[in-house]
């Protein structure tokens, strides 16, 4: 099915009020959606949150707000406990391979659900959802399917980016997170430019203005209390760049030997865990770094540092940046993917070149250095995203769109 050309409604930029910053949209909007949507979200796991899961349970949350029916299925069972509490209406129906009978009953399942649930929409996250889950949606009469596009296919096997480029007429829409995967995707599956769209994630900041005490927060995490803290959120994967930080924190210790580093984020890949434990040993900061594993409240670690570094292989678009600066705190990040759409370099952060520890450090140290440097970098970060990246716009966008698809098919 081919849809004509479509642009995105224009959506004010400007900075949202504060009492809409958690999605508590205006009655306007509210009465501009004349009839219920149901929406279907597909995921391919929920047994680790990563930035586009928690940002799936976002855009759920603010959508349903707008009176859209939210529902969402996985395709992986040991669901995170923290997913249901994110969100009251997810099945879980879980297969090994798409090419295997379970796969089939799984299927059979979907569809029911689908037409019990009269889905007029059906949004896939990640390449089993895109793949199988978009086919098993239009088989069942689905009228509207949307593919989301988080990363730039560094996940990909060979079967993938052939699947991805025989669908591609079959999505109604595809939507990236910014707009250098936006130009990867079109390119790689061949994608009609005119049905690619970028909406950018956006979060809520009111997360970030929580009175905490930052002494107190860090001895509950185990962390050093009166030291420069540098902190990194990223689940343990090879392109989250670990090992650079880690590289830069022994740099930065030559001439701040008082400070600390802390690494939050899911221990995917245990090996990898094991393996950069072995490097803060022989770096000789094993004593001054601290492996947190996946940390429930991030926005109290955030506003517990100082400096907080992203030093990436590859990035769709990361929701940890926004979350650093709306706690504002300066950013050091490597310059790849949508990551450069979210700061502004000198301004709102630090940009250095792929797999530089030496650059990092360099920035980490003159903002440790300069107490002034970082809060005026730290405070720009914040106005960023309070103007640019609210959740309020990400939800919007997303309506939109979705109710100028309906009413084409109309």
């Amino acid at each position: 099915m081919t849809l004509p050309a479509m642009e995105l409604p224009q959506i004010d930029s400007s900075p949202p009020a504060r009492a809409a910053a958690d999605c508590r949209q205006p009655a306007a909007l509210c009465k501009s959606l004349h009839n219920p949507r149901s929406i279907l979200f597909l995921v391919d796991q929920l047994t680790q949150l990563g930035g586009g899961e928690r940002a799936l349970f976002d855009l759920a949350r603010g959508l349903a707000d707008l009176g859209f029916r939210v529902s969402v299925v996985t395709f992986r069972g040991n669901a995170d406990p923290a997913a249901f509490a994110l969100c009251d209406n997810i099945t879980i129906l879980p297969f090994a391979s798409c090419f295997s009978r379970e796969a089939v009953r799984v299927a059979l399942q979907l569809r029911r659900l689908i037409r019990r649930e009269h889905v007029d929409i059906v949004q896939t996250f990640f390449e089993s959802a895109d793949i199988y889950g978009a086919i098993v949606a239009r088989l069942s009469g689905v009228p509207i399917v949307i593919s989301s596009r988080r990363d730039m296919g560094i996940l990909r096997s060979a079967r993938h980016r052939v699947a991805y480029r025989l669908l591609g007429r079959g999505y109604s829409a595809v939507l990236a997170v910014s707009d250098q995967v936006r130009r990867w995707h079109t390119q790689a599956d061949h994608l009609r430019s005119d049905r690619v769209h970028t909406i950018h994630n956006g979060i809520s900041v009111d997360r970030f203005d929580a009175a905490m005490d930052r002494s107190a927060t860090r001895r509950a995490m185990g962390l050093p209390v009166n030291v420069p803290l540098v902190a990194t959120v990223a689940n343990i994967e090879a392109w989250k760049g670990v090992d650079v930080f880690l590289r830069a924190a022994a740099m930065v210790r030559q001439s701040h030997p008082d400070a600390a580093f802390a690494i939050a984020g899911a221990w995917s890949d245990a090996e990898l865990v094991a393996a950069l434990r072995q490097q803060a040993r022989s770096l000789g900061i094993a004593d001054c770094t601290w492996f947190l594993g996946r940390v429930a409240d991030v926005p109290s670690l955030l506003l517990a540092s100082d400096v907080f570094a992203l030093l990436s292989r590859s990035e769709g678009f990361p929701n940890a940046v926004l979350e650093a600066m709306a706690a504002r705190l300066p950013v050091v990040a490597t310059a790849v993917g949508g990551t450069v759409e979210a700061i502004e370099d000198g301004v709102t952060g630090f940009f250095v070149p792929y797999a530089d520890a030496a650059a990092a450090a360099a920035h980490i140290v003159a903002l440790l250095s300069d107490d002034s440097l970082r809060r005026t970098v730290g405070a720009a970060g914040r106005h960023r995203v309070e103007r640019s990246f609210s959740l309020l716009q990400m939800v919007r966008k997303h309506a939109d769109l979705y109710d100028a698809l309906l009413k084409d098919r109309s």
